[in-house]
């Protein structure tokens, strides 16, 4: 079936909805690939912390119009959330995600952070004060099956304790800001959300990783700040914008079913960009992943 027929059964602003989600899904699934390239022990071994601050400065100095936009007519409410939410999803899930890819694989960081759909339906439910419905029950469960799969097989599953617990902690951040960023973007749009929100939780990045910047600066090659900035323009900028954009329309919680997707694209971006085999498990959960997806949001 393609696109096209399934997308016209939709109202149009639903359906852009659903295409900008996953277009910034596709992008994130292969952010993993890009950190473990840059952070891991096997490859070029930088600072995490330095890593994760020249990438969102890099991001940051593109959203600078947006918050100059924000100045004057955001409230010291709004500030607030935007910090919390900047802090959460922002500076707290990228400097523990940046500490773990150095032990951590791609494809498992995938697989991990594809339990954010589950954190953000539970948060989800207990601001709402309502419990999940049975379809909502019947998607997590074929999501996890396919989870299961992808990490039985060989590809994803590679790490330690620690790298995996502070990439659960990091999911935890980040459903923190896809729950708390709904009422800011409704008020002020996607674009000024995301610019007050990267810019804010930047700030404790560069903190902890601007005193190694200049030597790393330095020591980049022409390909390496290629991909550096292909990783802060396209993935942290363009990706968050869209991603925004779509829950303004589909909620966060409709949204979050998506972010079981991750660990397909990771192992796919595994599979095109670092020649890492894909195996039946992965095709098999991948699937069940899809279907979760599906039945989550069809009819709604």
């Amino acid at each position: 079936m393609s696109l096209s027929v399934v997308f016209g059964r939709l109202p149009a602003s639903r359906a852009q909805a659903f295409l900008l989600v996953l277009a910034a899904v596709a992008l994130w699934g292969m952010a993993p690939v890009g950190n473990r390239y840059f952070i891991g022990n096997t490859h070029l071994a930088m600072p995490g912390a330095v890593y994760m601050a020249l990438r969102y400065s890099i991001a940051s100095i593109c959203f600078l119009p947006g918050v100059a936009a924000a100045w004057r007519s955001w409230s010291r409410r709004d500030w607030l959330r935007g910090a919390v939410c900047g802090l959460a999803g922002v500076s707290g899930y990228n400097l523990l995600g940046g500490v773990a890819a150095r032990t951590v694989s791609a494809g498992m960081t995938g697989l991990l952070n594809s339990s954010e759909s589950l954190i953000i339906l539970l948060l989800s439910c207990l601001i709402l004060r309502r419990p999940p419905g049975g379809k909502d029950v019947l998607a997590a469960l074929l999501g996890l099956g396919g989870i299961v799969l992808l990490a039985g097989s060989a590809g994803p599953a590679e790490g330690d304790v620690r790298g995996i617990l502070l990439l659960l902690l990091g999911a935890f951040g980040w459903a923190v800001y896809c729950v708390l960023i709904p009422p800011l973007i409704k008020k002020h749009g996607a674009l000024q959300s995301s610019a007050v929100t990267m810019c804010l939780g930047t700030l404790p990045l560069l903190a902890a990783g601007a005193p190694g910047m200049g030597q790393m600066m330095a020591a980049m090659s022409h390909r390496e700040w290629e991909l550096m900035l292909c990783m802060g323009v396209c993935i942290s900028v363009g990706a968050l914008i869209a991603w925004n954009k779509g829950v303004a329309v589909l909620g966060a919680q409709n949204a979050s079913w998506f972010l079981y997707l991750l660990p397909v694209f990771s192992a796919l971006g595994g599979f095109l960009l670092l020649g890492e085999p894909l195996t039946l498990g992965e095709f098999a959960g991948g699937a069940m992943i899809l279907s979760s997806v599906y039945i989550a949001q069809w009819h709604r």
